[in-house]
């Protein structure tokens, strides 16, 4: 990577170098290649510019203080007058940009970076993004610009984060199809904070907009933003002198989570309650896997063959060879399922909350009604489906919402129909290490897990193509729905079971370990982790204690073993594909902020973990600078503490104190850049268990202890 230095008491016909550096931002775009930095010293650079500056696709603008290096002026793209227009993955970053006449920034193509700037009284605009660019814009500041801080049109996408607006006639304005994700900024003092036009449908999430001179959130045209759902709140802030939230269009808008004063609403809104459960500090076990290889570990079965089940010939003419076949006739000759007019039985088709309770009424007439008749609001005494959803209610299946609804048809996950069978049928709570069989087992919902392993255990379960994938938050077709019903049959002895190779069992041991002798200084830590099913070893028999583990393979250990709730919105890592085998692992332990990316949009999954690292992760995610206030005395137990960053110092600190250090061999020696190992993370994750007063203490010498150590994570 070349760098190119500027000053302006320079010389254009100096090579660029920190000793000789060019005068002009202009001429040093001319001679940097692609991935080259040009490095801004302080002062401004204005004289001798050719405006409007294009940096080039691939190139950074960087200087070391955004108050001291200051690009001033403008010249014509088009119709519009900007300083600097970014071409693809460019990046500015520390910079002040000004422009009396225009515009600051434009990106129209590509993911440009725009990072730790100041856009301040830009006659315009300070950040411009229109067709279909997708940018990354964090920790900026906005300051008396003239019409918009930030305007976003056309298809444009990409990140607004951490960012502040300040003294502006509109905050942020997104308007056409812009659909970008809003998140965690400030914005203060704006004539109207959030102004979003047309068909724009932004996700807006901890965002903080105070003080707006009349709106704080105005809404026209067709525009649909998401500021919160109740199983996703928003925890947004809007307060305007004149309006909080601002509704012009025809739709209600939806919000749960947010701090909204009623009383400053115009237009329509709908207040929406939270669907998400009560947390629980550290819920009961979940799964186990660090491998780290992207392959699961055994003993994962080969997709089964579809013949070695029972005859798959159906009176259905669009089940003859389904794999739903047995199951679907099974119940049809019990008249528990019907097909439709033209002969068909659609088994793709969604499952409602209705259907389910008609169903399941019908299958199981004998079970007792234990609860209340309820009436819904949403559920007249003519609907179709009235009578099943009361005895479906009585019986213990399905329950209403907070908001005292039922949500007749609103279609069923297949997580909510197992828990529905489960507690309707009292098959009790099954032990978490059932649902080690399952690829996908981090998606499963905490209050989920002990249910899904109890119908697990029982062999209701029927998963296809793969039983190894269970897809818990999928909504439930009716081939799912009327085999998983069939199994539940069997499950209390009212049918016959049919042989299918689409029924997964849960495993039955767990394994030992050839590499992981009793003496070994983490085995105390890794034994009962493993027993509890949350670790699990690899297929050749060895647990690999001394390996290092991946960014990947941490965030696994972390959803696995706390089942984290989400602290903040998800985000789109480029470097982590939809069918990576820990891409879901990776966005929650994001969403708890255990762990983040990088400012590239990056994750860099497979890259080895430091000590320092995980320490961060656990403090972080667990809020533990909360439970031990941090002492930096402590720090002083270690040989090598220069080599702890300071911005590290306090959460470090935190960690001593809890115990949740372990240095082997030598106990004072911390080495914070040295990759983890996998028996470290091990017992510092048990570590963090035992202080939350979730599993005994296990005593090591080479674990670090200093202080009091008797307070619980709340």
């Amino acid at each position: 990577m070349s760098v190119l230095y500027i000053s302006p008491i320079g010389q254009d016909s100096n090579e660029g170098s920190a000793n000789f550096p060019v005068k002009t931002i202009a001429q040093a775009l001319r001679q940097v290649g692609r991935g080259g930095v040009v490095q801004l010293a302080a002062g401004t650079y204005q004289s001798g510019e050719q405006f409007p500056l294009k940096i080039p696709d691939g190139v950074t603008i960087s200087s070391d203080d955004s108050r001291t290096a200051v690009i001033k002026g403008g010249g014509l793209v088009g119709a519009m007058n900007v300083a600097v227009v970014l071409g693809d993955r460019a990046q500015i970053r520390g910079v002040t940009v000004t422009n009396p006449q225009g515009s600051g920034i434009l990106a129209s193509e590509g993911t440009a970076l725009i990072i730790g700037n100041r856009l301040v009284a830009c006659q315009q605009s300070g950040v411009v993004i229109t067709g279909t660019a997708h940018p990354f814009v964090s920790k900026n500041e906005f300051i008396d610009n003239g019409a918009t801080g930030l305007s976003m049109s056309g298809g444009t996408k990409g990140e607004i984060r951490q960012n502040r607006f300040e003294r502006t006639g509109y905050g942020i304005t997104l308007s056409d199809k812009a659909a970008p994700l809003v998140i965690d900024n400030q914005l203060v003092d704006n004539r109207c904070a959030l102004s979003i036009t047309n068909d724009a449908k932004p996700v807006l999430r901890k965002n903080r907009a105070t003080r707006s001179q009349e709106s704080a959130l105005w809404i026209q045209d067709r525009a649909q933003p998401d500021i919160g759902q109740p199983q996703d709140l928003g925890d947004n802030w809007f307060e305007g002198k004149t309006y909080d939230v601002r509704n012009d269009t025809p739709l209600p808008l939806s919000t749960a989570g947010n701090q909204i004063n009623p009383v400053r609403v115009k237009g329509s809104v709908a207040y929406l309650p939270s669907e998400i459960p009560d947390e629980v500090a550290v819920p009961a076990v979940l799964l186990g896997n660090v491998e780290p290889q992207p392959l699961p570990p055994e003993p994962f079965p080969d997709k089964p063959d579809p013949s070695a089940s029972a005859s798959l010939d159906s009176r259905f003419n669009d089940l003859v060879g389904h794999w739903s076949a047995p199951f679907v006739e099974a119940l049809a000759e019990k008249n528990l399922v019907k097909g439709f007019l033209n002969g068909t039985f659609q088994p793709d088709n969604q499952v409602t909350r209705a259907e389910f309770a008609a169903l399941v009424t019908a299958a199981f007439p004998q079970v007792a009604k234990t609860q209340s008749v309820l009436r819904f609001p949403d559920v007249s005494a003519d609907f179709w489906g009235a009578r099943a959803i009361r005895q479906a209610q009585a019986q213990g299946f399905l329950s209403g919402f907070p908001d005292g609804s039922f949500r007749p048809n609103a279609p069923l996950t297949k997580v909510q129909a197992i828990v529905s069978l489960v507690n309707g049928l009292e098959l009790g709570a099954g032990r978490s290490e059932a649902l080690l069989v399952y690829r996908d087992r981090a998606q499963v919902p905490s209050y989920a897990i002990n249910a899904v392993a109890a119908a697990t255990n029982r062999e209701m379960i029927v998963g296809y193509p793969d039983p190894a994938q269970l897809k818990p938050l999928s909504p439930i077709s009716r081939a799912e729905t009327t085999a998983l019903v069939h199994q539940a049959m069997v499950a209390i002895g009212t049918t016959q079971a049919i042989a299918s190779p689409f029924i997964l069992t849960a495993k039955a041991t767990l394994p030992s370990f050839t590499d992981l002798p009793t003496q070994h200084w983490a085995r105390g830590y890794i034994d009962p982790m493993v027993k509890a099913g949350w670790l699990s070893g690899f297929r050749d028999g060895t647990f690999r204690p001394d390996a290092p583990i991946t960014r990947a393979q941490f965030a696994t250990v972390l959803v696995n073993v706390f089942d984290p709730e989400a602290k903040r919105a998800a985000i789109q890592f480029r470097d982590v594909a939809e069918d990576f085998w820990g891409a879901a692992a990776i966005q929650r332990a994001y969403r708890a902020k255990f762990i983040s990316g990088f400012p590239d949009l990056t994750f860099d999954p497979n890259f080895p973990l430091t000590k320092l690292q995980s320490l961060l992760a656990l403090v972080s995610g667990l809020s533990l600078q909360a439970v031990s206030v941090p002492d930096v005395r402590s720090l002083d137990i270690y040989s090598d503490r220069s080599a702890i960053p300071n911005y590290a110092a306090s959460a470090i600190a935190s960690a001593t104190q809890l115990g949740l250090v372990f240095n082997y061999p030598i106990p004072t020696e911390l080495r914070p850049s040295r990759v983890a190992t996998r028996a470290e993370v091990c017992a510092m994750v048990y570590q963090a268990l035992t202080v939350a007063d979730k599993v005994p203490a296990v005593a090591s010498p080479y674990q670090v202890l200093w202080g009091d150590r008797s307070r619980a994570i709340e």
